[in-house]
C-alpha cells in the first residue's frame, strides 16, 4: 500500500488535476484515518461528526412509554374483517388527551382503511411484535387522500405514507395535503419556520458551536430553533456545501431547483444549549460556516411533531408486483415529516412502494426495519428535503423482487447515518440536490438496482464528506459492480474505507466534474478498524 499522504495535502493535490484526467486517489489505512478524526472530530476534512444522529442526538435511549390506552378500548377487533380505522384514530386522540404515552395494539390483524395521521406529541403506536400485531391497509394514498399529480408524476412516488407522522397542519380542511400551492419546490414537505428571533452577527466556521447574534433575548436554552442560510443566486452557499474547488466547474445555473427562487434558504434545525449575553452555544457543531453574505437567521421552528413513534408491529400493504416509474399509487409505509426526536422501532413493512420516508425530519431513529415483498420498492428508504441527523440502523431489504433505487439521500440533507444493514436488493442512492455529511457503515449490498436518479435541475450528485465505511458488495450483477458505492469521483472530500467484493469503479456520478475531488481510500478488501464508524463516533463523544 502506498505511503499515506497527510490529510492537508489532499486539497492542494486535487486542485492541480485537470478535470478530465483520470485521478490517482489518496490512500491511507483506517486506523490512521480514525486517529486523525478522533483528534479533530468536528473539523476533519473527510469524515463528518455524525455522532449526533438519531433520537435524542444519541445521548438518551428511545423511551419505553407506558401504555395509556388500547385500541381495543375503542372497539378495535383485530379479527381481519372489521374496519378498525376509527378505533385507532380515537385511541390516538385519547392518548394525547392523557398527556401522551403508548397506544397498545394487542396481537391481531387490524384492517385500516385510510391513513393513520400521528399528529400528537409523545404518542406512540405499540404492537406486540411484527409476527403478532399486523396492520393491513385497504388502499393506497390515491384512495385514502386522493391522487397527487404534478407535472405528470405522482408525488406519492417519493412522499407521504399510510402511517403519516407529521403535525396537524399537514392536511387542510378538505383532507388534502396542505401547502401545495407554493412556488417553492416541495414546499409542502419542508419545514415551515415561524418568526425571526435573532440574526447572526459574526462569522463562524464549520464545527463551531458558538454563534454571536444581534440579540439573544428570545433564545432560550433547551429550545429547538430553525437556523436558515440565504442561498444566493451566485451559488456561493452551494459551492461551500459541494466541498471542493473542482466543483466550481459545475454548471450551477442549471441547478434551478436548488437555487432561488425555488430554493431560497437552507434550513437546519438545532437546539440551543446555552445563552450568555449575545453569545449562543448550540447543542451540536455547525455543518456550514456562517458568513455575512448568507444572512444567517434564527427563527421559530414552526409546526412539528415530537417524541412520537411506532413500534413492534407489521404494516401489510398491497402494492402491485411492478409499477411504472413515478406513477406510484401511494402504497407507502411510514412517513416522517417535520418530525423531531421521533422513532420507528422493530417494524416490518410488506409489499410497499416506499416502505419508509423521512422528509423535513430531525433526530429521527429507525431501529430494526425489515422490508419484505415481493412487490417492487421505488425507494427502500428515502431521506430527503432538509432532513438532518437521522439514524437508520439494523435494517434489512430481503423480500422485494426488485428495487428501483435503494437507500436514498437527497435535497441538501446532512448528518444522516445508515448503519448495520443487509440489502439483498438495491444500491446506495443519491437523487442529487447536494446532500452532504453522510455515513453509510457496516452494510452488505448486492448493488443490483437501476441506480440513482434525480433530475439535472436538482444539481450535483452529492456534496462533501460522504463516507462509505465497511461495505461488502456481494454478487452484484452490474457491469461495474462498485458503481455508486466504491466510486471516488462521486464523493468530494469523502472517504471510502474497507470496501470489499468489487474493484474500485473508475466511473463518475451524474453531473459531477471529472477528477480527484479529495476523496480518501483506505483498507480496500479488508474489514476496517473500527468496523462501524457511527458506533465508534458515539463511543468517542459519549464514552459508551
Amino acid at each position: 500500500m502506498p505511503t499515506p499522504k497527510p490529510i492537508p495535502a489532499l486539497l492542494l493535490s486535487s486542485v492541480l488535476l485537470v478535470s478530465c484526467a483520470r485521478a490517482a486517489f489518496a490512500e491511507t489505512d483506517a486506523a490512521t484515518l480514525w486517529k486523525q478524526y478522533a483528534a479533530a472530530p468536528n473539523t476533519h476534512p473527510n469524515i463528518p461528526n455524525n455522532s449526533f444522529a438519531g433520537y435524542g442526538r444519541g445521548e438518551r435511549p428511545i423511551p419505553a412509554l407506558p401504555v395509556v390506552v388500547k385500541v381495543t378500548d375503542f372497539g378495535a377487533k383485530g379479527d381481519g374483517a372489521t374496519d378498525d380505522t376509527a378505533a385507532f384514530r380515537t385511541a390516538m386522540e385519547a392518548a394525547a388527551k392523557k398527556g401522551g404515552g403508548a397506544v397498545g395494539i394487542p396481537a391481531g390483524n387490524y384492517n385500516i382503511n385510510g391513513i393513520l395521521h400521528l399528529k400528537f406529541n409523545g404518542v406512540v403506536l405499540r404492537g406486540e411484535g411484527p409476527a403478532k400485531t399486523i396492520l393491513t391497509f385497504g388502499g393506497p394514498l390515491n384512495q385514502a387522500v386522493g391522487p397527487f399529480v404534478t407535472g405528470g408524476k405522482s408525488e406519492w412516488s417519493w412522499g407521504g405514507g399510510l402511517v403519516w407522522i407529521a403535525p396537524e397542519d399537514a392536511f387542510g380542511a378538505d383532507g388534502k395535503v396542505a401547502g401545495t400551492g407554493s412556488a417553492e419546490l416541495q414546499a409542502w414537505e419542508m419545514w415551515h419556520p415561524g418568526a425571526e428571533l435573532a440574526k447572526a452577527q459574526a462569522p463562524a466556521a464549520r464545527g463551531d458551536t458558538l454563534v454571536k447574534v444581534d440579540s439573544a433575548a428570545t433564545l432560550k436554552p433547551g429550545t429547538t430553533v430553525m437556523m436558515t442560510w440565504d442561498n444566493p443566486a451566485d451559488a456561493s452557499l452551494l459551492k461551500e456545501i459541494a466541498g471542493h474547488p473542482l466543483m466550481a466547474s459545475y454548471d450551477w445555473p442549471s441547478a434551478s431547483w436548488i437555487l432561488p427562487p425555488k430554493y431560497p434558504v437552507w434550513q437546519w434545525p438545532v437546539e440551543i444549549k446555552s445563552v450568555q449575553g449575545n453569545a449562543v452555544t448550540l447543542a451540536q457543531p455547525l455543518r456550514v460556516p456562517i458568513r455575512p453574505e448568507w444572512k444567517v437567521v434564527f427563527r421559530e421552528l414552526g409546526p412539528s411533531v415530537r417524541e412520537s413513534g411506532i413500534e413492534n408491529l407489521k404494516l401489510k400493504l398491497s402494492a402491485p408486483a411492478m409499477h411504472k416509474h413515478l406513477t406510484c399509487a401511494g402504497w407507502n409505509g411510514i412517513y416522517f415529516n417535520r418530525a423531531l426526536h421521533c422513532y420507528a422501532r422493530n417494524i416490518e413493512v410488506e409489499n410497499a412502494e416506499n416502505p419508509l420516508i423521512l422528509a423535513g425530519a430531525k433526530n429521527v431513529s429507525v431501529d430494526g426495519l425489515a422490508i419484505t415483498g415481493p412487490s417492487q420498492n421505488h425507494h427502500s428508504v428515502a431521506c430527503r428535503v432538509n432532513s438532518h441527523d437521522n439514524l437508520v440502523q439494523n435494517f434489512s431489504v430481503d423480500g422485494p423482487a426488485r428495487v428501483k433505487h435503494g437507500i436514498n439521500i437527497e435535497w441538501l440533507s446532512s448528518g444522516n447515518v445508515y448503519s448495520n444493514g443487509r440489502m439483498k436488493k438495491g444500491t446506495f442512492d443519491s437523487h442529487r440536490a447536494l446532500s452532504f455529511d453522510l455515513i453509510r457503515t457496516e452494510i452488505t449490498v448486492t448493488n443490483d438496482a437501476d441506480g440513482p436518479g434525480g433530475a439535472g435541475e436538482a444539481g450535483p450528485f452529492l456534496g462533501a464528506r460522504v463516507v462509505h465505511w465497511n461495505i461488502d458488495i456481494q454478487n452484484s450483477p452490474r457491469p461495474d459492480p462498485a458503481e455508486f458505492i466504491f466510486m471516488p469521483e462521486a464523493v468530494p472530500m469523502g472517504a471510502l474505507v474497507g470496501i470489499r467484493g468489487a474493484p474500485m469503479s473508475t466511473g463518475f456520478a451524474p453531473g459531477m466534474p471529472r477528477g480527484d475531488k479529495g476523496a480518501v481510500i483506505a483498507d480496500t478488501g479488508k474489514v476496517p478498524t473500527p468496523p462501524n464508524l457511527y458506533e465508534a463516533q458515539i463511543k468517542l463523544r459519549l464514552g459508551r
